[in-house]
């Protein structure tokens, strides 16, 4: 399987650079595969136990924070870990990962644990959002609301954010609503 590197150096040693600085450039190579024992032991079954369950991880916030991990303070939460314990090349690559056939298993899996998250407290919970319309904040910009547009592509187009909260229904695809393609099986 041959994929494409992002617009960004790979976090690993040895893949060439794109050539374009958008990402677009063609920039052919292998999948590789690293097991990363320090990324892995941030992602065992405790740490995503702790993760639903504990106190502090009640709010979105701390949820969203806790899962993605808090970069200051040198810890990586289990959707980063996943990411780099699949590791090696494109797990590493914020653009190119989705390239990588693992990268829908993992974030299948991160999805998961958000429900199994909002459905402790359905009522507070499916609704919850936290954090600025730009990864990072950077640039600094506005708090993000249920009225933003997310653009899923040729997929479905822009969908509002509130339109994707519930994972069980009215999510709509290129080929219909996710609720009514489950019904279908």
């Amino acid at each position: 399987m041959s994929i494409n590197l992002g617009p960004s150096a790979a976090a690993i040693p040895g893949v060439p650079p794109n050539p374009r600085p958008d990402g677009y450039g063609y920039n052919p190579r292998c999948l590789r595969r690293d097991i990363n024992v320090n990324s892995a032991s941030v992602t065992k079954a405790n740490y995503t136990y702790d993760l639903i369950t504990a106190p502090l991880n009640a709010d979105i916030y701390w949820f969203q924070t806790v899962m993605q991990g808090q970069f200051d303070v040198g810890l990586w939460g289990v959707h980063t870990g996943g990411h780099y314990t699949i590791g090696g090349d494109p797990g590493g690559d914020f653009y190119t990962s989705p390239g990588d056939p693992a990268f829908w298993l993992h974030h299948g899996m991160i999805d998961r644990v958000w429900w199994i998250w909002q459905i402790q407290d359905w009522e507070k919970r499916q609704n919850a959002v936290s954090g600025t319309i730009t990864l990072g904040n950077v640039p600094p910009s506005r708090n993000t609301t249920l009225e933003d547009l997310q653009d899923i592509g040729f997929n479905a187009g822009p969908v509002k954010l509130g339109d994707l909260m519930n994972t069980l229904e009215n999510i709509p695809t290129s080929i219909g609503p996710v609720n009514e393609i489950v019904q279908l099986r």
